[in-house]
């Protein structure tokens, strides 16, 4: 049973395991760059799990903004995992895994952000307008052509 409420958000699980495989990249360079590249983007995954985490316990545009910045957490995590993948001249299908995770966690974190904006304010709603009186009906003219 999880025990805070993010943690039955699956973006935010989705996160997590994008963080853990991310971490367990075993990167074949001695480039100090892959490595600075694999650490990237393993900040930006953290950093999505945490901000998807946060927004969970708000409310309003404070969770929307969060979960805004979460997106683009795992869009700079996807840009750093095809960084990694150039910097070690390995086609991008060797960290397919990952990126997909990243894809998979953004798409769930739009259809959050959907289901947010898409839903009416639970704040109290304004009066109505009273409805019109009816006032006194105009007579009717009279029929059948001019009065001569």
């Amino acid at each position: 049973m999880p025990e805070f409420d993010y943690q039955n958000i699956e973006a935010w699980n989705s996160a997590v395991r994008l963080a853990a495989a991310v971490g367990r990249l075993k990167v074949g360079s001695n480039l100090k760059a892959s490595g600075d590249a694999q650490q990237k983007a393993f900040e930006q995954a953290g950093l999505a799990c945490a901000l998807v985490a946060e927004g969970a316990s708000r409310e309003g545009p404070a969770q929307v903004g969060l979960y805004r910045d979460a997106r683009g957490a795992l869009a700079q995590c996807r840009a750093w995992l095809h960084i990694l993948a150039a910097l070690t001249n390995e086609p991008d299908t060797v960290f397919a895994n990952e990126l997909d995770l990243a894809e998979t966690a953004a798409r769930q974190i739009s259809g959050m952000l959907r289901t947010i904006e898409r839903a009416p304010s639970l704040g109290p709603r304004p009066p109505r307008p009273p409805a019109p009186v009816p006032g006194p009906r105009p007579a009717n003219p009279p029929r059948g052509g001019p009065a001569r």
